[in-house]
């Protein structure tokens, strides 16, 4: 099922995600990362290095929840994407296309020696108070 467009294009526009992860000892954490978004894949993918409390969280558990959202000084510009994904250390040409997506948009990250990740978005749930008061848009897989 296509993604709305509204969805689409708020993911398109930012670069930063929160993600929520459970450790090993099925305790919560959290980390915010710099992603880049494959609309046709559905897919988030941002560099982490295997030693980071989250990527060792995703070994273990690669069901995820997070969020990309907006600063804004009033209730009425809220803007926010809420998602359930699926989490997976990228590989061989999978992690070379998606290599070269993150760097096109990032090139300074090229320095950085860490896997590359992908969250197979799996539920979305948009809030936009800009279309109207708490206005809420879905996508589920």
């Amino acid at each position: 099922m296509q993604a709305d467009l509204k969805i689409i294009k708020f993911i398109k526009k930012h670069h930063v995600l929160t993600l929520s992860v459970i450790l090993p000892d099925n305790t919560p954490w959290a980390c915010n990362a710099f992603y880049v978004f494959d609309e046709q894949l559905m897919c988030l993918y941002f560099l982490s290095e295997l030693k980071t409390q989250h990527a060792k969280a995703m070994l273990v558990h690669p069901q995820v929840a997070g969020t990309i959202s907006v600063n804004p000084k009033t209730i009425a510009q809220i803007q926010g994407i809420q998602f359930q994904a699926k989490a997976t250390q990228l590989q061989n040409e999978q992690a070379k296309q998606a290599y070269g997506q993150y760097y096109q948009a990032f090139p300074f990250a090229r320095v950085i020696k860490a896997p590359i990740w992908a969250l197979q978005l799996q539920r979305v749930k948009m809030t936009s108070n800009l279309l109207g008061f708490a206005i809420k848009t879905y996508w589920d897989k």
